[in-house]
């Protein structure tokens, strides 16, 4: 173990790319040397045994050595270290210029990582990274063209899904309000009663109206889950929705982290949903509610005890949920429905967690 341990302290450097250029510029430097002075002493050596034709090459090589042998360490000192040492010099200036680009490469891409792509690397060389440099900053062009579009997409989808609302459940309400009224209107002075009772269903109309609306605004706020987070804008959310349907609540709501705004409000957009299907078709008369972390996953899951249907007859985007599965499985999570005719509706949304950090007292019970 400290045999171990002293190695991996001695290797630490060297595993950093730039004590390993320096190095390599020592070693290339010392291998010059010594090819230099093998290659010397061999010339020197061919010379003197074309200038003595009598003597031996070993006879030679002795002698040669040992008139070199006193100017050896002082060439070390003159020569040699001095070489080293500017090569060391000339490694760590070069490897620090590499090491701050490389740095800028690292900076930027941990940025966008982090989804900010408006950093730039800044790299004006002509070599291979400063190419690396203005392909990755290309690359991140797109990425937020791509992200920016995407947004629109989705923007666009929500605002389509609003009108489709409207169009569905106040549109047709306040039609049907305002043919009560006319008939009221003509049967006014010829029928009394009739005109009454008209005029009572279209109030009882716009009264739908109100309360679809009022839906459709809290769909339309969830800016609280910045403040509260899902867990806390959920359980308002629920409490008001269990206000408005007179359908019981039953929640188990747990405060988690390690989900960003995107997916916090994905898992929202899939609760509202489920739930506007709970009011619109179920027929249920209570809902069970429950938000947990697992090892790697939250997972949201609504489950009624309405009429339920067919799950081979009507698939999960005909149920309401439109874009709400695609949009899970970009972030890496996963929607499934599980359904049967009089036996309720389960909704389950599950997304990754990027840490597993719970606080596990209860939002709602």
């Amino acid at each position: 173990m400290w045999n171990s341990g002293w190695k991996d302290w001695l290797t630490v450097p060297v595993r950093r790319l730039k004590w390993r250029l320096i190095l390599s510029f020592v070693l290339v430097t010392m291998a010059s040397m010594l090819m230099t002075a093998w290659w010397s002493f061999v010339g020197v050596t061919l010379y003197l045994a074309r200038s003595q034709p009598d003597a031996s090459l070993n006879q030679i090589r002795g002698e040669l050595l040992a008139a070199l042998q006193p100017f050896i360490f002082p060439g070390l000192l003159i020569f040699i270290v001095p070489s080293l040492l500017v090569s060391i010099l000339f490694g760590f200036v070069t490897t620090s210029w590499l090491e701050n680009r490389l740095k800028k490469l690292n900076f930027a891409i941990n940025a966008w990582g982090d989804g900010n792509f408006s950093v730039r690397i800044r790299d004006d060389a002509e070599d291979e990274v400063a190419q690396l440099s203005r392909q990755l900053n290309q690359m991140a062009a797109e990425l937020e063209t791509t992200l920016h579009t995407k947004q629109e997409l989705a923007a666009l989808d929500e605002r389509n899904q609003l009108a489709r609302d409207l169009h569905d459940s106040v549109k047709q309400q306040l039609a049907a309000a305002r043919l009560q009224i006319s008939a009221a209107e003509l049967m006014v002075h010829t029928d009394p009663a009739s005109a009454q009772a008209a005029l009572q269903q279209a109030g009882l109309l716009t009264t739908q109206a109100q309360q679809e609306l009022s839906n459709i605004i809290l769909e339309l706020r969830p800016a609280a889950l910045s403040e509260q987070g899902l867990a806390g804008t959920a359980a308002t959310y629920l409490d008001q929705w269990g206000k408005q349907t007179n359908i019981t609540v039953q929640s188990n709501l747990t405060r988690l982290t390690g989900l960003n705004f995107d997916g916090e409000l994905a898992l929202f957009r899939v609760l509202q949903e489920a739930l506007a299907n709970v009011a619109r078709h179920s027929r249920a008369t209570s809902v069970k509610v429950s938000l947990l972390p697992g090892e790697e996953m939250a997972t949201l899951q609504v489950q009624d005890n309405g009429r339920g249907f067919n799950l081979a007859e009507i698939p999960i985007n005909g149920y309401g949920l439109h874009s709400m599965p695609e949009r899970l499985v970009e972030l890496g999570g996963s929607l499934k429905v599980d359904a049967a005719p009089g036996q309720g509706v389960t909704v389950t949304a599950c997304l990754p967690l990027e840490k597993r950090k719970t606080i596990p007292d209860k939002v709602n019970e």
